[in-house]
């Protein structure tokens, strides 16, 4: 019973206490009046105690300036066709080694054949990339810059050469993130295809995809028409700056009436070019 007795003579103390300092409850406090928080950081969001989190739209921002493009004078020949010989062009050295790597131990005469060849292909596709960068430079130079976008995706685990050199690199490196023509967008719709969702048909994330943000500073040489509601290409082997990358959500869109259905994480990385045609 002591206890008990200790326990009522304290609350019958604190509400005593409490009454006495002109409060209803022990648990009140001052509030905070809107004008003590303005000189705080994020004060003019302080509405809720909810979290929303950002949702990136489709639409271009107001400000977005797309790549100038003007028949016979900004596309290289060629320019879609690039496409298909990407894959040749993309290959480096290294993964030509790696296709006949299981012939070292077998037949190593037959491997050091291989290994000619392999070199002999790897010149012959540097020598045809090199040669159609000079194309690039008799194109009109960009008079204003600029901005495309390139939506990719690869399965989780599987090895993609522009997805492993951006993910090894710090932002402010220099990079090539791959020896081929690599394609942009006008506009950030244009990439929605390739983008896909992280998500496969049971739900379950499977796919890493990214979205490249291209700024490209005025007087580069770069292929842009309107192929595909306007499209552009890059040199091959051309360099660019890690500017930023970190993971982002975007609209989830209904594919018979675009409407916003919801939301996906991707990869947003910005990338910004620089104007030099490797020759």
């Amino acid at each position: 019973m002591g206890l008990e007795k200790t326990v009522l003579n304290f609350a019958q103390r604190t509400s005593s206490w409490a009454k006495a300092a002109g409060k209803t409850s022990i648990l009140q406090t001052n509030p905070v009046k809107p004008a003590d928080l303005k000189g705080l950081r994020f004060a003019p969001e302080q509405n809720t105690d909810t979290f929303v989190k950002k949702v990136e739209s489709w639409r271009d921002s107001a400000n977005h300036v797309k790549p100038y493009c003007k028949e016979g004078e900004t596309t290289v020949e060629g320019h879609h066709g690039f496409h298909g010989a990407n894959d040749g062009y993309n290959m480096r050295f290294e993964d030509r080694l790696k296709e006949i790597e299981e012939w070292k131990n077998r037949d190593f005469e037959f491997y050091k054949e291989l290994y000619n060849d392999a070199i002999k292909a790897h010149n012959r596709a540097t020598k045809r990339i090199l040669a159609k960068n000079a194309e690039f430079t008799k194109l009109t130079p960009q008079p204003r810059d600029c901005v495309a976008y390139r939506g990719v995706s690869r399965s989780i685990g599987e090895t993609r050469q522009d997805f492993d050199v951006i993910n090894s690199a710090k932002v402010g490196d220099i990079i090539v993130p791959s020896r081929g023509f690599a394609y942009g967008a006008h506009r950030k719709s244009g990439t929605y295809q390739y983008l896909g969702s992280p998500y496969d048909y049971k739900g379950n994330i499977a796919f890493e995809p990214m979205l490249i943000e291209y700024r490209i500073p005025k007087g580069s040489q770069i292929s842009s028409n309107m192929e595909h509601g306007g499209e552009v290409v890059f040199p091959a082997l051309s360099k660019f700056k890690l500017i930023s990358k970190g993971q982002r959500e975007i609209e989830k869109l209904d594919c018979l009436t675009g409407n916003v259905i919801g939301s996906y994480p991707y990869k947003h990385v910005v990338l910004e070019y620089i104007p030099e045609i490797p020759l």
